[in-house]
Protein backbone atom coordinates (compact mmCIF):
# COMPACT_ATOMS: atom_id res chain seq x y z
CA UNK A 1 0.00 0.00 0.00
CA UNK A 2 1.53 3.30 -1.05
CA UNK A 3 0.88 6.46 0.95
CA UNK A 4 -0.38 9.46 -0.91
CA UNK A 5 2.30 12.12 -0.84
CA UNK A 6 1.40 15.75 -0.22
CA UNK A 7 4.13 18.26 -1.04
CA UNK A 8 2.37 21.55 -0.31
CA UNK A 9 2.48 23.63 2.86
CA UNK A 10 1.39 22.01 6.12
CA UNK A 11 -2.30 22.70 6.61
CA UNK A 12 -2.79 21.03 9.97
CA UNK A 13 -3.13 23.04 13.15
CA UNK A 14 -2.23 20.12 15.40
CA UNK A 15 0.86 17.93 15.51
CA UNK A 16 0.20 14.55 14.02
CA UNK A 17 1.54 11.12 14.84
CA UNK A 18 2.56 9.15 11.77
CA UNK A 19 2.60 5.42 12.43
CA UNK A 20 5.06 2.94 10.95
CA UNK A 21 3.53 0.07 8.95
CA UNK A 22 4.67 -2.43 11.58
CA UNK A 23 3.26 -0.48 14.55
CA UNK A 24 -0.12 1.16 14.08
CA UNK A 25 -3.05 2.18 16.20
CA UNK A 26 -6.38 0.53 15.34
CA UNK A 27 -9.67 2.25 14.59
CA UNK A 28 -12.73 0.05 15.12
CA UNK A 29 -15.94 1.16 13.40
CA UNK A 30 -18.85 -1.23 13.97
CA UNK A 31 -17.32 -4.70 13.43
CA UNK A 32 -14.54 -3.46 11.13
CA UNK A 33 -10.96 -2.70 12.18
CA UNK A 34 -8.72 -0.30 10.26
CA UNK A 35 -5.01 0.46 10.65
CA UNK A 36 -4.42 4.10 11.50
CA UNK A 37 -1.84 5.78 9.26
CA UNK A 38 -1.75 9.04 11.20
CA UNK A 39 -3.72 10.84 13.86
CA UNK A 40 -3.87 14.25 15.46
CA UNK A 41 -6.20 15.99 17.86
CA UNK A 42 -8.75 16.78 15.15
CA UNK A 43 -8.51 13.99 12.59
CA UNK A 44 -7.50 10.51 11.55
CA UNK A 45 -6.20 9.02 8.32
CA UNK A 46 -6.65 5.28 8.08
CA UNK A 47 -6.24 2.41 5.64
CA UNK A 48 -9.27 0.80 4.05
CA UNK A 49 -7.70 -1.78 1.70
CA UNK A 50 -10.87 -3.88 1.56
CA UNK A 51 -12.84 -0.81 0.48
CA UNK A 52 -15.45 -1.19 3.23
CA UNK A 53 -18.40 1.12 2.69
CA UNK A 54 -18.51 3.81 5.37
CA UNK A 55 -21.27 6.24 6.25
CA UNK A 56 -20.51 9.96 6.03
CA UNK A 57 -20.69 10.23 9.82
CA UNK A 58 -19.08 7.46 11.84
CA UNK A 59 -18.45 6.50 15.45
CA UNK A 60 -15.78 4.19 16.66
CA UNK A 61 -13.05 3.38 19.13
CA UNK A 62 -9.44 4.30 18.56
CA UNK A 63 -6.99 1.96 20.29
CA UNK A 64 -3.61 3.63 20.62
CA UNK A 65 -0.32 1.73 20.79
CA UNK A 66 -0.01 2.65 24.46
CA UNK A 67 -3.23 0.70 25.15
CA UNK A 68 -5.51 3.70 25.67
CA UNK A 69 -8.93 3.71 24.03
CA UNK A 70 -10.61 6.88 22.76
CA UNK A 71 -14.22 6.98 21.66
CA UNK A 72 -14.40 9.05 18.51
CA UNK A 73 -17.03 10.32 16.15
CA UNK A 74 -16.59 12.37 13.06
CA UNK A 75 -17.08 12.88 9.38
CA UNK A 76 -15.44 11.11 6.48
CA UNK A 77 -13.90 14.04 4.60
CA UNK A 78 -12.27 12.18 1.72
CA UNK A 79 -11.62 8.73 0.29
CA UNK A 80 -8.57 8.08 -1.89
CA UNK A 81 -8.44 4.32 -2.16
CA UNK A 82 -7.07 2.69 -0.09
CA UNK A 83 -7.03 5.61 2.39
CA UNK A 84 -9.73 7.53 4.23
CA UNK A 85 -9.46 10.92 5.92
CA UNK A 86 -11.81 11.73 8.76
CA UNK A 87 -12.31 14.89 10.80
CA UNK A 88 -13.37 14.53 14.42
CA UNK A 89 -16.44 16.28 15.79
CA UNK A 90 -14.47 17.11 18.93
CA UNK A 91 -10.80 17.62 19.61
CA UNK A 92 -9.09 14.64 21.18
CA UNK A 93 -7.45 15.48 24.49
CA UNK A 94 -3.94 16.80 23.79
CA UNK A 95 -2.72 14.74 26.75
CA UNK A 96 -3.78 11.55 24.95
CA UNK A 97 -1.80 12.48 21.83
CA UNK A 98 1.23 13.52 23.91
CA UNK A 99 1.09 10.26 25.88
CA UNK A 100 1.02 8.30 22.61
CA UNK A 101 3.99 10.28 21.28
CA UNK A 102 5.99 9.52 24.44
CA UNK A 103 5.06 5.84 24.23
CA UNK A 104 6.24 5.61 20.62
CA UNK A 105 9.53 7.39 21.36
CA UNK A 106 10.29 5.12 24.31
CA UNK A 107 8.92 1.78 23.10
CA UNK A 108 8.77 1.53 19.32
CA UNK A 109 11.50 0.88 16.75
Amino acid sequence: MNAIEYSGPERRTFVRIIYKPSQRAILKIASHEFEVLDVNESGIRFANPSDKTLATFVRGVLTLLNGDHLEIDGKVEWVRKPEVGMSLNFVSPPEAIEKEQRYIILNCD
